[in-house]
């Protein structure tokens, strides 16, 4: 009963909602952070079903450069938000970021059963549609983080300063993300992708 009452915070902190206390907001960060790396491992399983091996290592690899993209790019958010003089705390900026990146991989653990049935179905088809889950989850978890933090600044000065931290965050974390790819690949099944070789395979080929 416990268990599905912080769950249904946690989705009420995902969707902008507030929690009520400093100490339940925190709570409810380590919760969305530990929740997003199981997700991930779901879809890592998923992702790599084209041979147990593979499977095995993308249940940790997943989760492992999704954690240190994030932890590579919450301490220049932290920087703009105070070099912008922004009215939005670092806590809320991390929790709002927290829940974000736990909203995206809800949906690749939401979407990881239709990867695994097209890896095994379909020659063509399995690669492209694992590579669409991740883009929706990014654009997922975008939205969400400026939505949380919008909420958040909702009737406080100093906006720009916060949009222009949830930039800086946004773009570090996707430019990490491309690397920690590379350096973790293989991922998304045997056949490779042109992000499997980082920024060189997605914009110099």
């Amino acid at each position: 009963m416990e268990s599905t009452v912080r769950l249904s915070q946690l989705m009420s902190m995902t969707v902008g909602e507030r929690p009520g206390t400093r100490a339940q907001e925190t709570m409810l960060t380590v919760l969305a952070i530990v929740s997003a790396l199981v997700l991930s491992a779901v879809w890592g399983l998923a992702a790599g079903s084209s041979s147990p091996e593979l499977a095995l290592a993308d249940a940790y690899k997943v989760p492992m450069v999704i954690l240190l993209s994030a932890v590579t790019a919450l301490p220049a958010g932290l920087v703009a938000l105070r070099l912008t003089s922004a009215k939005l705390g670092g806590a809320e900026l991390a929790s709002a970021f927290a829940s974000s990146i736990f909203g995206g991989t809800l949906v690749l653990a939401t979407l990881a059963p239709l990867v695994a049935i097209y890896y095994h179905t379909s020659a063509k088809a399995g690669v492209p549609l694992a590579m669409g889950s991740v883009f929706v989850a990014l654009a997922t978890a975008s939205m969400l983080f400026a939505r949380a933090v919008a909420r958040r600044m909702d009737g406080l000065q100093g906006r720009g300063g916060s949009r222009v931290a949830v930039f800086v965050l946004v773009v570090i974390f996707l430019a990490a993300l491309l690397q920690f790819v590379a350096l973790a690949s293989p991922i998304i099944g045997v056949h490779g992708t042109a992000l499997e070789n980082g920024i060189d395979g997605a914009f110099w080929r």
